[in-house]
């Protein structure tokens, strides 16, 4: 009877012992093969993404983690704030030229594997395209980062640059031992770059939440929706089709951004400012966004593409005109041409690339099609800067600017100085930074030119007290990214345009 009781136990026990040993086999079978199915499920997925055969994981990880490494390198583009229905990703197909523009897929369906990749040389830079009111503007992003304040006498070189993370001083992939936090540039030192802050409650100090990701910058100069496509037209066709000045000086036209037409010209700095701000108004290329501030191009914006055009994540290096004027009276220039060699000055057609073909990215700030163009040459660019001094004192000069001076301070630039000697008031203005003008010149008054690359330098004065950029097209060596000179801002020169900016308050 005890021999019984004693086998009946050993039994149990010796089936409990096989029952979860079995338990265990179908589990691990169980885990197996759903990380086995897992894995040809993603295998599937990776083939029908990528159209290939997939035979090692490891490879799989790899590009997965160099993507991820590939965005992390700067900011995300903000498209925050943009209208979904009207605003496109944008990407061109390198393989023939002209090059073939993607720009159908909106912002309600997944972005493009390949839309932007500012990784070092690849310069990449991320565009969209958007069409609000029938008035189709492109845009190009510039990341949030930091500089080191290069040598003002060198005469041009590679301009350091350091992404930052979010809205942070921290630098991508760094700690906070590495914040910049210098508020006093000086050569050599690291500063992050003013551009990307905007004063919102317009008290002259940078709050906490006032800081930007990046900012959007027009690719194109501007011009208005009165404006013909002059892309399959022949030169003299050309000719005939803008012998006017584009818009002139009206503000109920709406601004778009494309190439291959005349720039907007003749129009005065308040009618500037007015027209740029409309961009989110009924029948603007931005309706429907929310938190969007179109703006005129400040100098200091103009300084943010310029600088990180001349570092390793843009051309570094001179950025060549566009040459084109139609003739000595009307001087109409056409929107992203290149010339065939660096400082050309006024030429016809043949001489001349557009944009997306082979050659055409060397008037681009990345050197390729997916930069900014029209920084240099084409026509002067006015930018919201000037004397508050003058404006200040001349009745009759303001009232052409009267809208950009009435505007919060976020909107503009403001410099000190009264004088007729431009170079007197470019020496007042000497703590100034990031605006391409005392950090990349020797001299704010010369008529040999002593800016970077030999580009124009006249600094704003008592009789011109608005600021311009980038040269026109009959300047040549003078003309350029780092260009700067000075308008009245009035309606009557023929040969000044301008470029809107956009900032995100989603941020």
């Amino acid at each position: 009877m005890q021999k019984r009781e004693e086998k009946g136990s050993i039994s149990t026990l010796a089936l409990f012992t096989v029952l979860m040993f079995l338990a265990i086999l179908m589990g691990v079978y169980l885990i197996t093969t759903a990380l086995l199915q897992s894995q040809i499920q993603s295998n599937l997925r990776i083939q029908e993404i990528y159209g290939q055969e997939v035979t090692q994981v490891e490879d799989i990880y790899s590009e997965i983690v160099e993507s991820m490494e590939k965005n992390k390198v700067a900011n995300k583009p903000d498209i925050s704030g943009f209208n979904k229905s009207t605003t496109y990703y944008v990407t061109w197909d390198l393989t023939n030229s002209p090059y073939k523009i993607n720009d159908n897929i909106s912002l309600n369906e997944k972005e493009p594997s390949n839309w932007y990749d500012y990784t070092a040389k690849v310069n990449q830079w991320a565009n969209i395209k958007t069409t609000g009111g029938g008035n189709t503007c492109y845009w190009v992003w510039i990341p949030r980062y930091a500089y080191q304040v290069p040598n003002r006498e060198s005469g041009g070189e590679e301009i350091n640059i350091k992404f930052l993370n979010g809205t942070s001083n921290i630098p991508i992939g760094g700690t906070k031992n590495d914040e910049i936090t210098n508020k006093t540039p000086t050569q050599g030192s690291w500063v992050v770059h003013p551009a990307f802050w905007w004063d919102k409650d317009n008290d002259g100090i940078e709050d906490d939440g006032e800081q930007l990701t990046g900012i959007w910058v027009a690719k194109f100069e501007a011009s208005s929706s009165t404006a013909t496509n002059l892309e399959n037209l022949t030169e003299e066709e050309i000719k005939t089709a803008i012998a006017n000045n584009g818009g002139g000086d009206i503000n109920s036209l709406q601004v778009r951004v494309i190439p291959n037409v005349t720039s907007w010209r003749e129009i005065t700095v308040s009618n500037i400012f007015t027209v740029c701000r409309n961009l989110t108004e009924e029948g603007n290329s931005l309706v429907g966004s929310m938190n969007l501030y179109s703006h005129m191009m400040k100098n200091v914006e103009w300084g943010a593409a310029a600088y990180l055009s001349r570092s390793i994540y843009g051309k570094n290096g001179p950025v060549w005109n566009n040459p084109y004027y139609s003739d000595a009276i009307n001087n109409s220039s056409i929107t992203g041409l290149a010339a065939d060699s660096q400082d050309a000055s006024q030429t016809d057609l043949s001489n001349t690339y557009r944009y997306n073909e082979v050659g055409g990215g060397n008037a681009s700030t990345t050197g390729n099609v997916y930069g900014i163009y029209d920084m240099a040459g084409g026509a002067w660019e006015v930018v919201a800067g000037y004397l508050s001094a003058v404006l200040d004192g001349d009745a009759t000069l303001r009232s052409s600017s009267q809208n950009l001076y009435d505007a919060d301070l976020k909107y503009k630039d403001i410099y000190v100085g009264n004088n007729a000697d431009s170079n007197e008031n470019y020496l007042l203005n000497t703590k100034k930074y990031g605006d391409a003008t005392y950090e990349t010149s020797t001299k704010g008054a010369s008529s040999s030119a002593t800016s970077w690359d030999s580009d124009d330098s006249w600094f704003a004065s008592k009789t011109y007290p608005i600021f311009s950029r980038g040269g026109h097209a009959n300047y040549g060596i003078k003309s350029g990214i780092f260009a700067f000179n000075c308008s009245r801002g009035l309606s009557d020169n023929i040969i000044n345009s301008f470029r809107p900016c956009l900032v995100s308050l989603q941020q």
